[in-house]
């Protein structure tokens, strides 16, 4: 073998190795799986997008199906999303594009009752949400509530702050019709949004030993067969976005 054509197979070789370990860091494609009726987990393809209808505000676009049920059906008007911004906490999910601040679109007639409604939904009993919620602010927590803004927050995997999770649990798959019946409808609070009693899914967070009304600490996952035990420890929120 000459010099020329060594050399020439060296970098064949070293091209292939880059090109393997890339592949080997790249996201993997999306792959989801139907739960339960209220409960989907998405693994792979996270990327951070814009969110239609919201100028300027970004989101894990593995979130956008659960956003366009949530805007049509309550009515939520986004003040952020994906964010870099110090007023979140840098572990939680905001870095992370799997949280929303909310407040009321009045300009399609949306209101605070509405927003009480899905924060009620969502977290029946204080710091005890149901799947796929991970930490829901509002009454009862510092810097939210009735009048300023309601905060949801979507169960996920470890994950680096500014990096999409591996692993995401969303009401709907990714690319569920907003009116697709896979989240029990529209019956707020019943039986068929409160985690999968019959289903064998719950997957949101409760209480480690607090009180129920103290708006915060002692969070962490459920041990749910549904629900994976390696997901991270959610996190409380101080602050947010919410009315200007």
């Amino acid at each position: 073998m000459t010099v020329r054509s060594s050399q020439t197979l060296l970098v064949a070789l070293v091209a292939l190795v880059a090109f393997a370990a890339a592949a080997a860091t790249a996201p993997g494609a999306m792959r989801s799986t139907k739960i339960n009726r209220n409960l989907c987990k998405t693994t792979g393809g996270g990327k951070f997008v814009a969110i239609p209808g919201f100028p300027g505000e970004k989101v894990d676009r593995r979130l956008l199906s659960d956003i366009e049920y949530l805007v049509r059906r309550y009515k939520i008007f986004i003040t952020d999303g994906y964010s870099k911004d110090p007023v979140h906490a840098a572990n939680g999910e905001h870095p992370l594009g799997l949280a929303l601040d909310i407040v009321p679109d009045k300009s399609r007639g949306g209101s605070w009752k509405l927003i009480s409604r899905l924060a009620k939904r969502a977290e029946p009993t204080q710091n005890q949400p149901i799947a796929p919620w991970r930490w829901v602010g509002y009454n009862g927590d510092a810097g939210h509530g009735r009048g300023n803004h309601l905060h949801l927050s979507w169960n996920h995997s470890d994950a680096r702050p500014f990096h999409p999770a591996r692993t995401v649990y969303t009401m709907r798959c990714p690319g569920s019709p907003a009116g697709g019946g896979s989240t029990g409808g529209d019956r707020d609070g019943g039986g068929g949004d409160r985690g999968g009693k019959k289903g064998g899914g719950g997957g949101g967070i409760r209480p480690s030993g607090g009180g129920s009304g103290d708006g915060g600490g002692g969070l962490q996952p459920r041990l749910e067969r549904s629900f994976d035990k390696r997901a991270a420890d959610p996190v409380v929120e101080t602050g947010g976005v919410g009315l200007r």
